[in-house]
């Protein structure tokens, strides 16, 4: 008997994919249409890139233009920020949802600081494309206990955040009380990640699966967004999972047709069933820290990794930025 062929991209079963900000671009051109586009540390090296430099310029220019209104942001900061904007903008012409902007990483434990930064880039946003729906932006934020109760108070400004940097399950709870629109459990380490690593004996592909169950089971509207993972593989272990972050590769592997059975997924023959009881952390930073400390495959290392990670290329950012200013 002959064995079926199976589209690995449509093995998947998610509602939609999301890419990182070139990879979104370069997605279309290839005739995938990514439904958001989601950039991370990516968005760093893209501005190095010698296409950028007459953005960088322009964004100079307007920095200087609107320093004035946004008093004790420095020049370089602002003139990162409204890059990335750019950036966003741009991006968003090839995708037909969302679009993400991160946070200034090196704010990750300051609540006051978060909270400003995202209602700075709806006003940037507006100031730099006054016909740009707003509501298309997600504010991506570490989710560190502060960072979390940042989400909280811009969630009640109408603002709508993504908790990144997810690898433990305190993080998925809160992440859901604060109001995140979605959150991005990292499969694997970013520092593996980053650096090609092929395995991992920390992945949490069960966080992933827990954490839908928990919302569903609980009504909370939380997404679940997974990324990090190694490859075509790992995606289609997660196929049923609301949204996974893809680069292209991974795509291209995914569109193969292959022959053989479906792979089967952790999602498959799971109903929403998480019905332990959790401890709320929303107003005791000691308890959601104490349980960070307690998971067993060393979450608040990787999330003090991934955030160190975050902080390189922001400095590498304002680095690249301030070069173009002292030339």
């Amino acid at each position: 008997m002959r064995s079926p062929t199976v589209n690995r991209l449509t093995e998947t079963r998610i509602s939609g994919y999301h890419a990182p900000f070139d990879h979104a671009m370069r997605s279309a051109w290839r005739n995938i249409q990514p439904s958001e586009a989601d950039p991370g540390w990516e968005t760093f090296e893209e501005l190095s890139k010698p296409k950028h430099v007459a953005l960088i310029k322009s964004s100079i220019a307007q920095s200087r233009e609107l320093s004035g209104q946004f008093a004790g942001v420095g020049d370089v900061q602002l003139t990162v920020e409204i890059a990335m904007i750019k950036l966003s903008l741009e991006a968003a012409r090839y995708v037909t949802g969302n679009v993400h902007v991160m946070a200034n990483p090196e704010y990750a434990f300051s609540t006051p600081q978060i909270v400003q930064t995202g209602l700075r880039f709806h006003r940037l946003f507006r100031l730099i494309n006054p016909g740009f729906d707003c509501a298309r932006i997600v504010m991506k934020v570490p989710a560190t206990w502060e960072g979390l109760q940042a989400c909280r108070q811009l969630t009640h400004e109408g603002i709508k955040t993504l908790a990144t940097t997810v690898f433990t399950f305190p993080q998925v709870v809160l992440a859901g009380e604060v109001g995140c629109t979605s959150i991005s459990p990292f499969v694997h380490s970013l520092r593996l990640f980053a650096m090609g690593a092929t395995e991992d004996p920390d992945a949490i592909f069960d966080l992933v699966l827990r954490a839908q169950n928990f919302y569903r089971t609980h009504g909370v509207k939380t997404a679940v967004k997974a990324c990090a993972v190694f490859n075509g593989n790992e995606a289609v272990q997660l196929a049923g999972v609301d949204a996974l972050t893809l680069p292209p590769d991974t795509l291209d592997e995914l569109r193969q047709v292959k022959t053989g059975e479906p792979k089967p997924s952790l999602f498959d023959g799971t109903a929403p069933s998480d019905c332990v009881p959790y401890i709320s952390s929303i107003t005791e930073k000691t308890t959601f820290t104490k349980s960070m400390t307690m998971d067993a495959k060393n979450g608040t290392k990787k999330l003090d990794e991934a955030i160190a990670l975050f902080c390189d290329y922001q400095r590498r950012a304002e680095g690249l930025i301030q070069s173009h200013l002292e030339g």
